[in-house]
């Protein structure tokens, strides 16, 4: 028993001295005021695996829970109210590249109100960083109250994204009215910038309708999207302010080429921008009239945009709302027709206009005729170096250009090649509706060429094809420098050492991509084909062999010529009109020698041609066409095609080829009833074979 009382008397010395444990006071934003509390954030309420973030302190107890990485990356949370922060500091959910967020956050169409985060940091957003694998962001509002500034990588739904791993990361039916400023680059209103390596990134159905503030790299939607070609923004529009858009002129969504970016509407006026631009409203007021709303929701998996109009100010894509129908006539391409055609929330049918056909094509739509037994196809080369290629901003080219941007040429389709594998890849025996190119994210840019084309289609009003080869900076000669390492040499003794793109030859490379695009495309066109010309302004960067270029130049159009020839069967390729520009006088590359010899050309070969280009207008670096000089160059060499008589209607008797197959060559020859002919199945006359009119490329011969 002695042993019992100091036992005792420590067990009872313990129990006096335990603290007393009480319930944390938590004030209505959700905030601890105890004095030294532990537990500074009320805890949400957990149901069916989903947080319910009801207040401030349960967003900030979220975010805390994902910030310190492992599993709680993967948690979901619901907001159940909208959700004040004033006095409340934020910390962005996903804090740092180290712990991103990786799970699912529902706003239920509820605002965050009065948030600001004001500091010199990168990477900040109301959410930091966001995980690839299936992070999902839905239905939140960024309210106007709100405020985020920081460094780099700012935005206003997240600040940035990254690894790349399973499902994409989804933003979704967000909006942001907040200002997001940014010391440095990639800012945005939804998005700031994505970090290596790039996750697929899906945004849709979002607005921003803040001021976007960056140095510059800066949208806003997505500042930077990153260079995944399985991301895509969808069916957004923006109403604020962009201040921090760089050469790219890309104003919604900056990324690296490749992803799909669609449905867009931009509706902050700047003459400079290349994303969104819809210029055919039919309503005045698309915003409030329901038009907007009924656009965004023809986008893919855009069925969510409601607007009661005469009510709802602006298209949400929240249940609330109405849907919009469009109501009244419409022309058979969809297109609404001024004062006959309206929107509504009651569906009271739209009728559609029958297509009015020219030419065998619609001349709303490009729809084909039925029955219409068409001509060949025309198709025209283009080659040479950058005034051919184009240096002009698409932006400030004419506004038929920035159409073809948009939305593509309705009956040109081409093939462009230059020396590089991201474009052969991209075109490379494969023929799509002409858009001015963009370089990966370079500014959209198109050339004297574009404008030819626009001509061309407004004169056919049919289907044509162009096969184009281009490089800046590239000489004929060898012994000229050449950007690339690229060259147009013919000469077959160094043809013989080259090979097309790894190989230094443009001349391969083109002959390569015109053999592909006949096989692929053109000898399958069941109305034939004709190759019309070859288009050529090039001669700059053999200023420095100029004695030489007459006769390189002479050998380059004979090897296309015989390639043409070789390929087709058709010996009239042998005299194909070659139309060659000339360099501008001014340019700073200029050489009299040079053109001297484009011009004996034209004098020693009638199939050889000059378009005088010597005075068209230069931009500021006195070398290549600005947007004056693209539209002047552009009506000379149209002028010529129309001189030459290329632009003809053919011979109404003249007979198409069937289609023709790989297997049959491209020397197939046919009977007047479209059967294969062989040799072996002609008759023998005195030694020759019997006379009579066969088919071979789509022309009559008699033989």
């Amino acid at each position: 028993m002695k042993h019992i009382k100091p036992i005792l008397v420590v067990f009872f010395s313990l129990f006096f001295f335990l603290p007393t444990i009480q319930a944390h006071n938590y004030n209505e934003k959700g905030i601890c005021t105890d004095a030294d509390c532990t537990d500074p954030f009320q805890p949400p309420t957990l149901e069916d695996g989903w947080y319910l973030l009801g207040n401030a302190g349960n967003i900030e107890w979220f975010s805390t829970q994902v910030n310190q990485g492992g599993n709680n990356i993967f948690l979901q949370g619901k907001m159940v109210a909208d959700i004040d922060f004033t006095s409340v500091t934020h910390t962005p959910i996903g804090v740092s590249d180290a712990t991103k967020f990786n799970g699912k956050f529902d706003g239920q169409g509820h605002r965050i109100m009065n948030l600001k985060l004001r500091t010199t940091k990168d990477l900040q957003g109301f959410f930091g960083g966001l995980r690839g694998g299936g992070t999902t962001i839905r239905n939140l509002i960024l309210d106007k109250s709100c405020q985020i500034n920081g460094k780099q990588r700012v935005g206003g739904i997240a600040a940035f994204a990254q690894i790349i791993t399973g499902d994409p990361i989804v933003i979704e039916n967000c909006i942001n009215e907040a200002n997001i400023t940014g010391s440095s680059t990639a800012v945005g209103g939804i998005l700031g910038g994505s970090m290596s390596p790039h996750p697929a990134i899906h945004i849709r159905n979002c607005i921003n309708t803040g001021v976007v503030r960056g140095s510059g790299e800066s949208a806003t939607i997505a500042g930077w999207l990153g260079d995944n070609a399985n991301s895509i923004v969808e069916n957004c529009y923006n109403t604020g302010r962009l201040m921090g858009l760089d050469d790219s002129k890309r104003n919604m969504v900056r990324h690296g080429g490749s992803s799909i970016i669609r449905n867009l509407f931009e509706f902050y006026n700047n003459s400079t921008y290349t994303q969104g631009i819809k210029k055919d409203w039919i309503s005045s007021t698309p915003l409030t009239s329901g038009e907007l709303c009924y656009w965004l929701s023809q986008g893919q998996n855009a069925d969510v945009w409601r607007q009661t109009i005469g009510e709802d100010e602006v298209p949400l894509p929240f249940e609330e709302g109405a849907r919009v129908y469009l109501c009244g006539k419409a022309n058979c391409d969809g297109s609404l027709i001024e004062g006959e055609s309206f929107f509504s929330n009651e569906d009271e049918g739209l009728v559609v206009s029958g297509h009015v056909f020219e030419k065998g094509h619609c001349i709303v739509c490009g729809a084909l005729q039925p029955g219409y037994e068409f001509p060949r196809r025309k198709v025209f080369l283009m080659a040479g170096q950058s005034n051919a290629d184009g240096r002009s901003a698409t932006s400030t080219m004419p506004q038929f250009i920035q159409d073809y941007a948009n939305y593509g040429s309705k009956f040109c389709y081409w093939s462009y090649a230059n020396g590089t594998d991201a474009a052969w890849q991209m075109f490379g025996g494969k023929m799509a509706p002409y858009k001015p190119y963009t370089d990966n994210n370079t500014t959209s840019r198109c050339g004297f060429d574009g404008i030819v084309y626009h001509h061309i289609e407004e004169a056919l009003r049919q289907c044509f094809y162009v096969i184009k080869e281009s490089r800046g900076g590239t000489a004929i000669d060898p012994r000229c420098t050449s950007s690339g390492d690229l060259w147009w040499n013919a000469d077959p003794n160094w043809l013989a050492t080259a090979s097309p793109r790894s190989g230094h030859s443009l001349a391969l490379e083109f002959t390569d991509n015109i053999g592909l695009c006949i096989d692929n495309v053109l000898s399958q066109l069941d109305e034939g084909y004709q190759i019309m010309c070859i288009m050529w302004h090039q001669g700059e960067s053999d200023r420095t062999q100029p004695v030489a270029y007459h006769d390189n130049l002479q050998q380059l159009v004979a090897y296309l010529r015989s390639y043409l020839v070789s390929k087709t069967g058709d010996e009239r390729y042998a005299t194909l009109p070659f139309i060659s520009g000339t360099v501008n006088r001014n340019s700073t590359q200029y050489n009299a020698v040079v053109e001297q010899a484009v011009l004996q050309l034209a004098a020693e070969d009638e199939n050889f041609h000059v378009v005088d280009m010597s005075n068209c207008k230069l931009g500021s670096d006195n070398l290549h066409f600005d947007a004056t000089g693209c539209v002047d160059a552009a009506e000379r060499m149209f002028g010529k095609l129309t001189e030459l008589g290329l632009l003809d209607d053919e011979d109404p008797t003249a007979v198409t080829s069937p289609k023709q197959t790989c297997s049959q060559g491209s020397d197939a020859i046919y009977d007047l009833a479209g059967r294969p002919v062989k040799n072996g199945q002609w008759t023998m006359v005195n030694g020759q074979l019997r006379k009579g009119i066969y088919i071979s490329q789509g022309r009559k011969f008699l033989k």
